[in-house]
């Protein structure tokens, strides 16, 4: 194993680590808009972390899926923030 290869999977396992805290905050949000950041924040870190993975495997195939969970993720955080602006909350 390459030293940049074992610098990716140091920052694979900190984005992973993240990610927890993350979840953590989305399932324990005490309001909506704190967890519709945390909802964000975890897009953001999968779309890390699989990116993180494409850069060790060489797969290109999944560059595709990291457009796919980006405007899903976007999408999800503009319902939320449709949600949260109509005052159902």
């Amino acid at each position: 194993m390459t030293l940049f290869e074992m610098l990716v999977a140091g920052l694979m396992g900190i984005v992973a680590i993240s990610m927890v805290l993350c979840a953590a905050r989305l399932l324990m949000g005490p309001s909506i808009p704190d967890r519709a950041m945390a909802f964000d924040t975890l897009m953001i870190h999968v779309v890390a972390l699989v990116a993180l993975y494409v850069i060790i495997t060489d797969q290109i195939a999944l560059v595709d899926a990291i457009l796919v969970v980006a405007v899903l993720g976007f999408l999800g955080t503009v319902a939320i923030a449709r949600y949260i602006e109509e005052g159902r909350s």
